[in-house]
């Protein structure tokens, strides 16, 4: 299993671990998101597996750690091949923003690196991260979001969030 990148609160690199070691010791890694929309403006939303953390929990379309040596954008691009099966995508840069939360009784410190992109071929899910994937309009997302927040990780609302106030 490949260490992760540790962070200062400036995101400046000052090592590597266990996602465990970071939440156990309150050390900030470094997080990648991505949206994936289809032609008609759908978002593609995952289902977090059992063999994951927040298992059942809907998330955005990839995300991930940014492992020891890596780069955002090459993070990015691991992830969606490991989770998707996607080998390319147009991926813009949207935001970066710093986040704690409370997810696992622990504070949980991330920068979060959000891209967004349009894709319209083959998704190839990784089962054992994921249990179902969806595409599903922005507005009903909304709405879901609002109405059943507990469907979603915390993270995903946050993103989601970030992402309205950056695109409008």
């Amino acid at each position: 299993m490949a260490k992760i990148t540790f962070v200062d609160e400036g995101d400046n690199v000052i090592g590597s671990g266990t996602r465990e070691e970071a939440l156990q010791k309150g050390i900030a890694r470094r997080i990648v998101r991505v949206f994936l929309f289809n032609s008609k403006g759908e978002l593609l939303i995952q289902k977090r597996s059992s063999n994951v953390s927040l298992a059942g929990k809907w998330d955005q379309s990839v995300g991930g750690h940014v492992d020891e040596g890596e780069d955002y954008y090459q993070a990015v691009c691991r992830e969606l091949r490991e989770e998707l099966g996607i080998q390319e995508a147009p991926l813009k840069e949207i935001t970066k923003y710093y986040t704690e939360e409370t997810d696992e009784n622990v504070i949980n410190k991330k920068f979060n690196m959000l891209y967004s992109a349009n894709y319209n071929g083959k998704i190839n899910f990784n089962k054992e991260e994921i249990t179902e994937v969806k595409w599903i309009s922005l507005e009903k997302l909304e709405d879901w979001t609002r109405e059943q927040p507990q469907d979603f990780t915390q993270g995903f609302i946050k993103s989601f969030n970030m992402y309205q106030q950056k695109s409008q």
